[in-house]
């Protein structure tokens, strides 16, 4: 028995093996009722639903902030 032979009959018995895993899948797939998952919200996190209401008035923007320097143009060439 040769190599190649050899291979091709490797190579057959992979495919059979990968044809029948798919099949499997996809039967499973098909088949399998859907059950939801339900989560406890406690075990993401502990939460003690006291929330603490702050009220923010608006602040007038600082000194620094309404006297920004402005810029100077720069200055015009002369056309001749």
């Amino acid at each position: 028995m040769n190599f190649k032979k050899f291979c091709k009959i490797i190579a057959i018995i992979a495919a059979l093996c990968a044809l029948a895993a798919g099949v499997y899948y996809a039967v499973k797939k098909l088949t399998d009722k859907d059950e939801p998952e339900y989560f406890d919200d406690n075990d993401f996190f502990e939460c003690d639903n006291t929330l603490e209401i702050v009220e923010v008035n608006e602040e007038e923007p600082k000194e620094e902030e309404k006297a920004a320097p402005k810029k100077k143009a720069a200055p015009k060439k002369k056309a001749e």
